[in-house]
């Protein structure tokens, strides 16, 4: 029997018409709860300053349905504020990356005819092609004033460029609906992500992994969150012990750098051996009363994290099997998404946990879309396509690249994966940076790199295709740690290669103690790590 509770819950997600509405309809049910853990801001005061900023795009700047706004800023309340007032009058949100240089924001705001930029001061562009206001601004003006635009779930709620500004980059267009699909997906989630828990934010709020997590899935559950601008470990380790998050979302990059450390730590108390030992008995050793033991192992692990932590979430690129399974070891419920800004972020979730009826939940896409690999190949290994309501409409006037992107109602990724029997995504790789050998067999550079970095002197790899000696073979950049040599990598490789079969072995190789260069999601680009191998940037082995 369904309760009032959730009747009334169904009946406001039926009416919401937009993302602001979301808000709003949240904002109600929780005027008192606390959203903004630092400034100690709660759901009333959030929704006040969104109204006031809203008034103030609107009266001051004559903002309105379809105009474009653009968002130039690091992770501050300001930065949401200013999302949901510019969405509440029917604008579009042009999400720009802090990184970038002047001229791709001027060609990204030219390109997409924005009207206003709200930047922090430090982010100002002098000659920019529209007006400018500091973001951080406090409003002065009367939330009485204001006023909802007509805007429908069709309506584009946010713009964001596949790349910069050389070429053609393509612009993603996302509706109201496409977010709010998302919002009413989440909530299935709710029996391992509760109302009050504190999301952790250093993810930026520009990408559609900062929007997800850190905009409107904490909204969607009711949740808090505590933003952290400063990109520093340091910082975040300082952040965990006080606040204790019960959420850390983070890309993989990231979950291998903690892997690594926790690891490190472990060998030099020489406790790793044991430790290993006892997790991989946790299960038997907790069904004959000997939880505490199995507790007392991964207490310091937990307690990295502020010790209150319960889900760990990464996208943003591939997280390795070896590492979601570790955490998952240690006691964590592991969300691994996969995903791309044109599916709205989470097309689909491995993400096991036990729900409230009993029953194990292992993986799959949010309500309301599928995911299937299309023309796969005796291994199971195909090109993941996507379809349902977080789907974008289409590139934002780009009739050539929505004819390639789209067929039968499906997005086709580009990348290459496969399912296991519990639904869960291996992805392994994207289709241009699959390595074809002149066998015509195919090797995967995801899965390489993640044997490879399973060796503690690896740091980070990128695998791609290169010809030797007319020759088609995996070559790999490594970046090692300090000290590392080229002999030491080989018997690494020798010894690693053994898992695998003979013909996807990489040896020929080059090493560097410098980081490799990754996009902001800490993506390695293999292309840029190519060249810079060209350039003879690093130590090749003969």
């Amino acid at each position: 029997m369904v309760g009032q509770g959730t009747l009334i819950l169904i009946k406001s997600i039926i009416m919401i018409k937009n993302i602001y509405e979301m808000l709003q309809d949240v904002c109600s049910r929780n005027k008192d709860s606390i959203f903004f853990v630092r400034q100690n801001e709660n759901y009333a005061e959030l929704l006040k300053k969104v109204k006031q900023r809203a008034v103030l795009l609107a009266k001051r700047f004559g903002i309105k349905k379809g105009d474009t706004v653009g968002i130039l800023s690091g992770n501050t309340p300001d930065f949401v504020r200013t999302y949901f007032a510019a969405a509440s009058q029917g604008a579009r949100v042009l999400m720009l990356d802090t990184g970038l240089q002047t001229s791709e924001h001027i060609n990204m705001m030219t390109r997409t005819d924005c009207k206003l930029l709200l930047a922090q001061k430090d982010l100002f562009i002098s000659d920019a092609p529209c007006e400018m206001f500091d973001i951080e601004n406090i409003d002065d003006t009367d939330e009485n004033e204001f006023v909802m635009a007509d805007t429908d779930r069709s309506d584009i709620a946010q713009l964001s460029f596949t790349s910069g500004s050389t070429g053609n980059p393509k612009v993603v267009g996302l509706t109201h609906n496409n977010l709010i699909s998302l919002s009413d997906g989440a909530q299935f989630y709710k029996d391992v992500i509760l109302p009050g828990y504190t999301f952790y934010g250093f993810l930026p709020l520009y990408h559609i992994y900062g929007v997800v997590i850190n905009i409107i899935v904490p909204v969607a559950l009711q949740g808090k969150l505590l933003l952290q601008p400063i990109l520093k470990p340091q910082e975040f380790i300082k952040d965990f012990k006080q606040y204790k998050p019960e959420v850390i979302p983070a890309v993989p990059r990231i979950w291998e750098v903690f892997h690594k450390k926790i690891v490190d730590s472990a060998r030099d108390k020489h406790v790793w051996t044991l430790m290993r030992i006892i997790v991989s008995m946790r299960k038997i050793l907790r069904s004959i009363g000997l939880g505490k033991l199995v507790d007392k192992v991964t207490k310091p692990v937990h307690d990295a994290f502020g010790g209150n932590t319960k889900v760990l979430v990464s996208a943003g690129a591939t997280l390795k099997t070896s590492i979601r399974k570790f955490y998952e070891n240690m006691g964590f419920v592991v969300g691994d998404c996969y995903g791309l800004t044109e599916t709205c972020g989470p097309a689909n979730f491995n993400f096991a946990f036990r729900r409230a009826n009993g029953s194990m939940y292992y993986a799959g896409p949010l309500m309301g879309n599928d995911l299937q690999i299309h023309n796969p190949d005796k291994h199971g290994v195909g090109e993941i396509w996507v379809r349902g309501n977080m789907v974008m409409p289409g590139y934002i006037g780009n009739d050539e690249a929505n004819a390639d992107a789209f067929e039968g109602g499906w997005f086709k990724t580009g990348d290459l994966g496969c399912l296991d029997k519990f639904g869960r995504l291996t992805v392994k790789g994207r289709q241009k940076q699959v390595i074809v050998l002149d066998s015509g067999k195919n090797v995967y550079p995801d899965e390489l790199e993640d044997l490879y970095m399973q060796n503690d002197e690896i740091l980070n790899a990128a695998v791609f295709e290169y010809v030797i000696k007319d020759k088609t073979v995996p070559f790999a950049v490594f970046q090692v740690k300090p000290g590392t040599t080229v002999a030491r990598v080989t018997m690494l490789l020798k010894k690693s290669n053994l898992a695998i079969a003979q013909y996807k072995w990489v040896r020929h190789f080059a090493i560097t103690e410098e980081e490799l260069p990754t996009t902001s999601a800490k993506k390695v680009k293999h292309f840029a790590v190519r060249d810079l191998l060209d350039k003879g940037a690093y130590n090749r082995a003969e």
